[in-house]
Order: C-alpha cells, then sequence, then structure tokens
C-alpha cells in the first residue's frame, strides 16, 4: 500500500503525507500537486496508519473539488470508504447543525433557504415597516445584513439611514427565520461557531470524532471558517492545512490572508513544509513568477521550480494602440494555431470584464472561435443590452421590444400586473407601448404616470436634438437623464459584490469607445441618426455570429480572478499598465497592491509553455484616450526572462509584418474632400479603403447601399465620395 501511495510523490510531498501527527502547515506553490498531497494522506492514514475513516475530516471549498478528493482516495485505497467526511464548510456545517442545532432551539428538521428566499423575506420586513423599497433595495440590504451576521461588517460603521434601516431590520430578520425553523447560508456557519462555544460538550464530540483534519486552500478562508476549524482542531492538534499566501486573491469575498499567520500564532509547534516543484510550468514562468511576488512583504519564502525544462522566454509585446494590442494577439494565436496548437491550449487574461471588448471584437470579424469565461460576452451583458435598448428607443420610440426592457429600468414603479395590463391596453387599441403613455392609463398610480412621462419625454427630447449634438453627448445625457448611470453608481455603495457595480459601470462606460469608433467608421456626412441606427445593426448581426460559432473548441477569455484553479499551454496577460493592472484604486494602498501583484502571480503561473504580456502606449477606453505608464509588474520580472518587442524592440530589428493588413489607428479618418463623380449603378463593384470589395445593391439621389464579404455586410456611402473606386467590369 505505501509503495503505490508513495511512487507518484515527490521527497517534500511525501513527508506532507507521512508527518501524521501535530499541527502541518503545508506552504503548497501554485501546481505543486496539493490535492495528490492531500488524497494520498488521507489514503495513508487509513490504509497504512489505521486510523478509522469517521475520524478524518477533509475540508475544501467548492462540491466539485469535494467530489474529485472523494473519488481519488477511493481508488488509492481501491473500496468506498464510509463515515469519512469530505465536505465544503457549509455541508459540514449543514450537517454538524442537523444532529445538534437542537440546542440551540431550532427543530432539527430545519429548512436551509437561499439568497433568493432571504432577500424576500428581507423585503417583506422592509414592507412591515413601512420602508420606501425604492430607496432601500431588498437585496443590498440583504447583503449588509449577511455582512453583519458573518462579522464582516460593523453595522455602527454604516452612515445613515442606512445604518438605522439594517440595524432594525437585522434582528427582525433572525427572529423570523427562528421561530420558522429556517436557516440561511451564513448561518450554516455562524449557528455552528455559536454551537461551539456555547456548548463545550457539543464541541468536545466533534473534537474527538475529527481527531485528523486537513484543510485545503487554507489562505482563502474567512474568520467563520478559520474560527471553526482552530475550534474542531485544538484538542487532538492533528491539523493539517494546505495554503499559499502568494494566492490569496479573494480579500473582496471575505478571505483573510492574515489566517496563515494566525494559525503559525495558535499553533506555535507547527511542522512547515515547502512544496515548491511544480509540475505545470517551464522554468522561465516560474522563474519570472518568482522575481514578482519576492517585492510582497510578510510572506513565507518560496521559489518554484520545474524539471520540465527551461522554456521559451517570456515576450512582452508593447503596441502602439489597444486595437494593435488586439491584433497582435489575433496574429500570434493564428500562428500557434498553424504551428500544431488547439484553441482550448489558449487563454487570454485581463484584470476586469470591460477589457474583453477589444478582443472579443477582433475574434468576431474573424470568426475566431471564443468564449468568455465566468462571465457572458461583452455585447450580452445586461447593461450593454439595456443601453442598446435605450439607443433604439431613440431611432425607433414604437419598438416595444426595447421599451418592455427598460420602462422599469431603473425602477419606475411598473409592476408586472400593471405592465400586463398596459400590454392589454395596446393589442386592443392597436397602439404602440410607449403611446400608451399619452392615455389616461388607470392601470398605474400617479407617480408611475410621470415617470414614465418623464422617460417618454426624454426619448423624444433627445431623438429631436440628435442632430445638434455629437452621439457621444447624445449618450452621455441618455444615461444621465434616463436615471440608468445614477442607478449603478449609488448600487455600488452598498453591494456585498464590492466592484459589481463598478464593473457594470466601466462596461456602460466602453460603450462609448464603440459609438466613437462607429462615427469614424462612416463618412462625415452621414447624419447622426444614420451612424446610430448602422451601429445598432451592426450590433444586432454580430450577436448572431457569435451565437452561430462552435462552441466545441475555442479560445478562452476571462479575468485572472476566473483562471484561478486552470491552467492551460499558453497564456495571454493583456492590459499592463499602471491604473488598469494593477488597478487605479489598488494603488492607494500597499496592501492592495500586494493583492494585485498575486493575482498577477497567479495569471502567470496558469501557464505551461508560452507566456505573452502586452499592453500598449495608447488605450482608446471608456470613451476616452489614455496614455498610461507600463505595469510596475513588467519592471519586476527579471530582463533576462524577457524577450521585449514591438515599442521595446531594438531599432536594428526589422519588425515582421503581419500576415493580414496593419489595423486602423484609433483616430477619426480626414479625406481629401476634392470632387468625385462616381457613375454607379445596381450591380457595380466597388473597391472601398476600409471595407474592400463590394458590390451595389441599391442607388439613391446621393446615397449607395453597398453589400460588403462578411462579417462587414451591408454599408451606406455617400454616392460622390472619395474612399471607394469603381472596378472594371469583368467582361471589360
Amino acid at each position: 500500500m505505501e509503495q503505490e501511495v508513495f511512487e507518484r510523490l515527490n521527497p517534500s510531498q511525501i513527508e506532507a503525507v507521512k508527518t501524521v501527527y501535530g499541527p502541518v502547515m503545508a506552504v503548497a506553490g501554485a501546481g505543486s500537486g496539493k490535492t495528490r498531497v492531500l488524497t494520498n494522506r488521507i489514503a495513508y492514514l487509513i490504509g497504512e496508519i489505521g486510523i478509522s475513516p469517521t475520524n478524518i475530516l477533509a475540508i475544501t471549498f467548492t462540491n466539485k473539488a469535494a467530489e474529485e478528493m472523494r473519488s481519488r482516495v477511493f481508488k488509492l485505497i481501491d473500496l468506498p470508504v464510509s463515515g469519512i467526511w469530505i465536505s465544503t464548510f457549509h455541508a459540514m456545517g449543514a450537517k454538524i447543525l442537523r444532529y445538534d442545532i437542537h440546542n440551540l432551539d431550532y427543530d432539527s428538521d430545519f429548512q436551509i433557504i437561499d439568497d433568493e428566499d432571504s432577500t424576500i423575506i428581507t423585503k417583506n420586513i422592509l414592507k412591515q415597516q413601512n420602508y420606501d423599497l425604492k430607496q432601500f433595495y431588498p437585496k443590498i440590504i440583504h447583503k449588509l445584513i449577511q455582512k453583519a451576521k458573518g462579522n464582516q461588517l460593523k453595522i455602527d460603521f454604516l452612515e445613515e439611514p442606512i445604518r438605522s434601516v439594517v440595524a432594525q431590520v437585522y434582528p427582525e430578520y433572525n427572529r423570523y427565520l427562528k421561530n420558522n425553523n429556517l436557516v440561511d447560508f451564513q448561518d450554516l456557519l455562524v449557528l455552528t461557531l455559536k454551537l461551539f462555544n456555547k456548548f463545550p460538550k457539543v464541541l468536545e464530540k466533534y473534537q474527538n470524532m475529527f481527531q485528523y483534519i486537513l484543510v485545503d486552500e487554507f489562505q482563502d478562508t474567512n474568520d467563520l471558517q478559520y474560527d471553526i476549524v482552530r475550534l474542531l482542531g485544538n484538542k487532538h492538534k492533528n491539523l493539517f492545512i494546505v495554503g499559499d499566501e502568494d494566492q490569496s486573491i479573494y480579500a473582496f469575498r471575505g478571505s483573510n490572508i492574515q489566517n496563515i499567520q494566525k494559525f503559525m500564532t495558535d499553533f506555535p509547534d507547527y511542522h512547515k513544509i515547502i512544496l515548491d516543484q511544480n509540475y505545470r510550468s517551464k522554468d522561465n514562468i516560474l522563474k519570472a513568477a518568482n522575481s514578482v511576488i519576492q517585492n510582497n512583504r510578510s510572506r513565507i519564502p518560496k521559489d518554484l521550480y520545474s524539471t520540465l525544462g527551461p522554456g521559451e522566454k517570456i515576450v512582452h509585446y508593447k503596441a502602439g494602440t489597444d486595437e494593435e494590442e488586439a491584433y497582435f494577439i489575433y496574429d500570434k494565436i493564428r500562428s500557434l494555431l498553424n504551428s500544431g496548437y488547439d484553441k482550448r491550449d489558449i487563454a487570454i487574461l485581463y484584470r476586469n470584464n470591460s477589457m474583453s471588448r477589444r478582443f472579443e471584437d477582433v475574434f468576431l470579424k474573424y470568426n475566431m472561435n471564443h468564449r468568455v469565461i465566468g462571465n457572458i460576452s461583452f455585447y450580452k451583458r445586461k447593461e450593454i443590452k439595456d443601453v442598446i435598448a435605450y439607443l433604439r428607443l431613440i431611432i425607433n420610440k414604437g419598438d416595444d421590444y426595447a421599451f418592455s426592457r427598460i420602462c422599469n429600468v431603473p425602477k419606475r414603479g411598473l409592476g408586472n400586473v400593471s405592465f400586463s395590463r398596459m400590454e392589454e391596453y395596446v393589442r386592443e387599441h392597436n397602439l404602440k407601448l410607449m403611446d400608451v403613455i399619452d392615455e389616461d392609463m388607470p392601470f398605474v398610480n400617479k407617480k408611475t404616470k410621470q415617470a414614465l412621462n418623464q422617460l417618454k419625454n426624454d426619448i423624444i427630447d433627445l431623438q429631436k436634438d440628435i442632430e445638434n449634438r455629437n452621439l457621444l453627448e447624445t449618450y452621455d445625457l441618455l444615461l444621465e437623464r434616463s436615471g440608468y448611470k445614477a442607478m449603478l453608481e449609488n448600487s455600488d455603495l452598498m453591494d456585498e459584490k464590492a466592484f459589481e457595480a463598478e464593473r457594470r459601470l466601466d462596461n456602460v462606460n466602453e460603450f462609448k469607445t464603440i459609438i466613437l469608433e462607429k462615427i469614424k467608421d462612416y463618412d462625415v456626412n452621414f447624419s447622426n441618426y444614420e451612424i446610430l441606427a448602422l451601429l445598432l445593426n451592426d450590433l444586432a448581426l454580430r450577436e448572431e455570429v457569435e451565437d452561430n460559432m462552435d462552441q466545441t473548441d475555442y479560445i478562452s477569455l476571462m479575468t485572472v480572478h476566473s483562471a484561478k484553479g486552470l491552467e492551460f499551454k499558453i497564456v495571454f496577460i493583456t492590459c499592463l499598465e499602471q491604473t488598469l493592472f494593477p488597478s487605479g484604486q489598488s494603488l492607494q494602498e500597499q496592501n492592495n497592491v500586494e493583492e494585485e501583484r498575486r493575482l498577477f502571480y497567479v495569471a502567470l503561473t496558469r501557464a505551461k509553455d508560452l507566456v505573452y504580456l502586452t499592453n500598449c502606449q495608447s488605450r482608446f477606453m471608456y470613451g476616452h484616450y489614455m496614455e498610461n505608464l507600463d505595469s510596475q509588474f513588467l519592471d519586476e520580472i527579471d530582463t533576462d526572462l524577457l524577450d521585449r518587442k514591438g515599442m521595446h524592440r531594438p531599432k536594428n530589428i526589422v519588425i515582421e509584418k503581419p500576415y493580414h493588413s496593419q489595423p486602423k489607428t484609433t483616430t477619426y479618418k480626414q479625406y481629401d474632400y476634392q470632387e468625385v463623380k462616381h457613375h454607379v449603378k445596381v450591380g457595380d463593384k466597388i473597391m472601398h479603403k476600409s471595407f474592400g470589395k463590394g458590390v451595389v445593391v441599391s442607388v439613391d439621389t446621393d446615397k449607395i447601399t453597398v453589400a460588403f464579404k462578411s462579417p462587414t455586410g451591408i454599408k451606406i456611402l455617400l454616392k460622390d465620395h472619395p474612399s471607394y473606386e469603381l472596378m472594371e467590369s469583368e467582361n471589360g
């Protein structure tokens, strides 16, 4: 048995498996085989030491990880094991409470409610206490209650009037749950800890049951989880933790990187084992990661190494513009695919979701299969579909689908019942939804009618003045007058996902870039109305192309947070500029920069074979140009590990031309408007400077409609414009 357990383990891993008694801290670097250590240790405890499975507790963070661990243990000992607890923290808490919650005056048949049910309960309590639900959103109040319950928030630190609301609703919420024998997800930990603290005999029962405790991803534990583990392990001290401070990137979820330090204080006779042999990456990648992370303070020193060979140098490509950055990545991927790599081998990583848009655009343009992981495509995100719906109403206020999407976003008091009556009225009188706003509307109250009238008037005003201001001003006014921007800015103050609303606001601002790029795609004599209409048509076609893509083999696009736990042969880490990665907010505090550095370290260690680091000198983002310094993390990589290209390339080296024409720069096109007379008729072929070959499908007095190849599609051009030339007939 022992030989089988140890045959695939290195000396440090064997030490971690065989050090059975006392507290053990395994500092497991990225790709160092920590799951293999955990499963082999459990198998060793049962098969070699003879520990009863009922005396072992193994805790991890996801059901998937727990199931994988359970399956691998069963394979190692060659039979199913009954009685062993391999579970998540919450599943462990639910099981303990099922046996012993009666000590807290609950019945053992309590029901667990999800976040949706919890929010509904919070909403009902707010109603009972006569709070305005439009001012105090139930979902936000519920999130604050959960934070307070988990000791992640002090109610007294909240500003008024939120502080008074939470202080009043919080005890009522807990009272309702207990009276109805309900527990929420936070209670699974809170009540377990309360049980251990108030009833020593209950704690002792579980201490005697779980004489050997293993905890995975210890750096991601929060204070509640740490306290539960500490109490359970205090008696027998056989506590085995696996963690890595260098990979602690979830502070925004409540994880506490100090828990590893607390473990060292609470269990001073701990045995430390460094797992630093990486089984994933080539050595140059690991050397780069080591050189960066050593800049963090107060970490347990370790240097990852690999026996997989040095590998290629890390490429740093600095582009002139973000468009050039995206095309470089596309070109490089084409080259990699031609050399034998598959799309599934490749990942593009970025700091936040709004950064995916530029890469999505290039891949969609050239039909390159891709998928946005951990989020949805930029163009399918709720906030983007919302602003598109608003813009569609400016083009056509009779667009009932667009109106139905945004008529109550932000809240205007139009509930489902009222909206159904509105739709019924529309059908009976053969009207459009926005036409009904002029009617008496007996199915809505006065306040809602005023809000809908304001919405309609704003849409009409924006449409009426669309040619009197540029499209970007129209867009900004739309966000302001509709209340959509204020909705995102206000929700950011209280949402548990601290930067979720900020991300949505980033996406809404990034849409400005799309508008400005569309303006420069069309001739200057196009009206704003025409440009906006064509933009919306292009976006609809883009979504259709995306839906039709083959999703069996694709390039992965994701944030670095989403990439944690994954690995790829090739990784592109993008947008590496100060204020972007590291983020501007993090630069205000040293601790926050260190978390950003850990995030970069995680990104680097996702790669097996190749890493490409990219950034640019001038970025067109959130509707304006920005020129940022290179990310400080680039300077922290040893120079001899980098192969610098692009604007960093020495001048005596010739830059190879990409296989396609260079992308357009993000500046407005300037044409010499000398008089040009095109005698165009339907069926003529033209060559456009930007769009290539096309066929004229209709001719108007001063405009022509031309069909270009996918993905350009249908374009409307000025008839006599120097941006295109007539091609000679194939028949001479």
